[in-house]
């Protein structure tokens, strides 16, 4: 029986040590194993096992902890104040080409003759961040690259990797895209956009700086 569980096992084990080996982690001094798996006898032992040095905690129910959980958040959203980002977030955007720094595959010149280098990875949020629920984080400011521009696209991309340059790069996933419409012309015309965590959903929103005009995503994982 513990052959057939093997490969869940050592991927549970190897994740486990390498989250408690992360300098947010140093200090732990118990596992508190809830949901389903977690009532498996053979699961019990092997993290007793493996981290003898820490205090293994199995309440009751273990596998009700999630829904139970799911229930008291519903009732009472301020049980959560923080937050640890699973992903980077960013969006995509252009910037002036620099050829010391930039792939020249990415070098794009644009009808008035300017050079810019595209798909660049805008990072907001960066994996691993601590996250304060309801509090907006490293808002960036963007302005259109064309002076009679009437809308800015913000398409928002996640990834895995915490220093991601170009959306392009594997394992960098598109999750959506906002459209702010721009008033007037010129190249100066500013366009703030900062990330909201709180609820269930990551909310984009974007506040155009010449009329205060809000636009907000939400971000959907499932599509």
């Amino acid at each position: 029986m513990r052959s057939f569980f093997t490969t869940t096992l050592t991927q549970i084990i190897t994740h486990t040590s390498d989250l408690l080996e992360k300098p947010d982690c140093v200090g732990v001094e118990a596992i508190l194993m809830v949901g389903g798996f977690s009532e498996s006898k053979l699961l019990q032992e092997i993290v007793k096992m493996m981290f003898s040095q820490l205090k293994i905690i199995v309440p009751p129910e273990a596998g009700l902890a999630v829904l139970k959980g799911a229930v008291i958040y519903g009732h009472c959203p301020t049980a959560i104040t923080e937050r640890i980002s699973k992903y980077t977030y960013g969006v995509a955007t252009s910037v002036k080409f620099n050829e010391k720094i930039h792939p020249s595959s990415k070098r794009l010149v644009l009808d008035d003759g300017s050079i810019i280098c595209e798909d660049v990875f805008d990072i907001i949020v960066k994996e691993g961040d601590r996250l304060v629920v309801g509090v907006a984080h490293k808002e960036r400011s963007y302005k259109p690259i064309d002076e009679s521009q009437k809308t800015i696209e913000f398409p928002v991309f996640i990834s895995r990797d915490r220093n991601a340059n170009f959306v392009t790069d594997l394992g960098c996933k598109h999750v959506g895209t906002l459209a702010i419409p721009l008033a007037g012309r010129g190249t100066d015309r500013s366009v703030t956009v900062r990330m909201l965590f709180g609820g269930t959903e990551i909310i984009v929103e974007c506040v155009e700086q010449a009329t205060s005009r809000i636009r907000r995503l939400k971000i959907d994982f499932l599509t």
